[in-house]
Parts: C-alpha cells; structure tokens; sequence
C-alpha cells in the first residue's frame, strides 16, 4: 500500500500495525480486470479507496448497553471504490478505471455491544451471528461508484462473495464529542452542516469466500482466504477524503434502484452521540492466502474507521 500519513498516530499506528503482518502473509494472484481469465500475475494487494461505513442502529445499541436494557445488537454497513491493485512493492499493477474497468464494494454484518462507557472514550464489540445481514461483495463495473448517493455500487454480479464468520476484535473511540462539520471532503460540505463526533476505531474480521469468478481471478478459488485491512489515510476525523454516503447499499436493496438505507435525519444532531445511526469513514486494503487442504478458508479483516465512543466495560448479565 502507498505510504499513508496519520495526524492521530495512536489509532493510525494501530492501523498500520494490524495491515503489515496480513500484507506478510499474502499469496500472489492473477487479475484480469476485463474478466478475460488471462490478466496480470504476481498481484499481491487490492487498494480500496475511502468510503463509508453505517453502523445503523450502532448509537441505540450503546445506549442500551449503558441503560442495561434494550437490544445491544446494529448492523454495519460498508461500500467504496477500487483504487488500485499492486504488486508486493506498492507499484500499481491496475489502478481503477484504466480501460474503462471500475470495481466497487460492498458489505454488511451484525454486531453487538460487549463494552462502553459514557462519552468520551471507546466501546467494543464483537459478532452477531444471528443478523441475517452477513456479506462481503466485490463488483465489477463501467463507472465508479458515487460516494455521495450511493448510487453505482452493486451493478451486475459479485465477481467475488463472502460471509464473516467471526469478529474477534472491533471498537471505537471517540476522542472529541464536540460537533464539528461531517463532511470535510474535498469538494465541500454537502451535508447541509451535519455534525459529528471525532474519534475512531479498529476491528478483526474473519470472512470465508463463497465464490469467485474466474475470468477476474484466474488463479483464486471458493475457500481462499482473504485478509483486509481498512484504516483511515488521513485524520480519524470526520469524512475528510470522500464524501459521506447519503445511500448505502445492502443485499436486495439498491441506491441506484431507488432502494438502499438513506441516512438524512438518523444520525441526529451530532454524528455518533444522538443516533439512532452513525456514519464513518472507512479506508482498507486485502490480500489473499490460499489456505492449507482441508482447513478452514479465513478472510482476515482489519478495519479502522472514522467512529466514536467510550473507555471500554465490561457488561455483566
């Protein structure tokens, strides 16, 4: 991955230091981004670009941790674009839209609350099995997709499927509850002047690949392992590099259909404190191990996102 510049070390080391032992372990693949089966050899990363991340339900959910009452389980919900795939060295091997080849992705999976304090400081959580929201997809496509309306995310077939199969370390932290505009991206606010908390998080995520079209990755198949790693480039800070998604896709539910979460008016007037939902910016990369004959085949997720909240407790009961 190309070398990345954290203003908030703590978290950003964090990050870094959760990507460089999965980057370690990765296996080369081939990709062809015209689905041709031929393609380049000795691709090591996939470089995704920052996007968002909805953790609906995520505010209800530690509220009613720290009340001791009410569900404590949210649904996470991911979508970005490609940057680019590369070699072992972070030279580009395929930077996304070369040859009019885009590719997008999008995820969603359940967690619930095991930890959190009342603001500031950090909450953790860990795997719901039972959410029926549990998948990790890549697309391809002839446009990138568009961070603001969500719309462009999910055209065609997954040209790569997975589900999570367990969350071994996720939380957040909110360093600052004081509000400060959202949307910090390039291009201008575009939120109308939402607010939201500072702060930020890392999770571990373990996936299993369902299936994989060869004519992409010619040399993967169903049961390689896949480790990612997402982490903010910037500040963990509100949405500095792209804009925050008003749409997020999910399974069954389309932005660019009409369909997807629409995220106006459910994060409240501060991003993060008066929910129900609070949004994120997220940034990764991942790799892929081919596992040993009949073991299990494992994704390796590490996340980082812009995210919130307090000194971890435990919950008894």
């Amino acid at each position: 991955m190309n070398p990345k510049q954290f203003k908030h070390l703590t978290i950003g080391t964090l990050s870094a230091a959760l990507a460089m032992p999965l980057v370690a372990q990765a296996d080369l693949f081939t990709f062809d981004p015209t689905g041709g089966g031929g393609g380049t050899t000795n691709v090591a990363l996939i470089d995704q670009a920052p996007g968002s991340a909805l953790a609906q339900g995520g505010v209800t959910a530690i509220n009613n941790f720290l009340a001791g009452s009410g569900s404590t389980n949210f649904t996470l919900h991911y979508q970005a674009n490609l940057s680019s795939m590369q070699f072992a060295d972070t030279s580009i091997a395929f930077a996304n839209g070369s040859g009019g080849n885009y590719f997008t992705y999008v995820a969603g999976f359940g967690e619930t609350v095991v930890g959190a304090n009342p603001y500031p400081g950090t909450a953790t959580f860990a795997f719901d099995a039972s959410n029926p929201v549990n998948f990790f997809n890549m697309y391809a496509s002839n446009a990138i997709g568009n961070n603001l309306t969500g719309v462009g995310f999910m055209n065609g077939s997954p040209i790569l499927s997975a589900h999570i199969v367990g969350i071994p370390t996720s939380n957040f932290q909110v360093t600052d509850t004081t509000g400060t505009t959202l949307d910090h991206s390039p291009n201008g606010d575009q939120w109308g002047g939402q607010q939201t908390v500072t702060g930020g998080g890392v999770s571990d995520i373990t996936l299993v690949i369902d299936s994989v079209n060869s004519g992409y990755f010619p040399s993967l198949q169903p049961g390689s392992a896949i480790t990612i790693s997402f982490f903010n480039s910037s500040q963990v800070d509100p949405f500095r590099q792209v804009d925050p998604s008003q749409c997020v896709n999910t399974l069954g539910s389309d932005c660019s259909a009409g369909g997807g979460i629409n995220t106006l008016g459910t994060l409240g007037a501060v991003n993060g404190t008066s929910g129900p939902d609070f949004i994120m910016q997220a940034d990764g990369n991942q790799s892929f191990t081919v596992p040993e004959p009949a073991s299990l085949a494992l994704i390796g997720l590490g996340l980082s996102f812009m995210g919130f909240f307090g000194k971890s407790r435990k919950r008894t009961g």
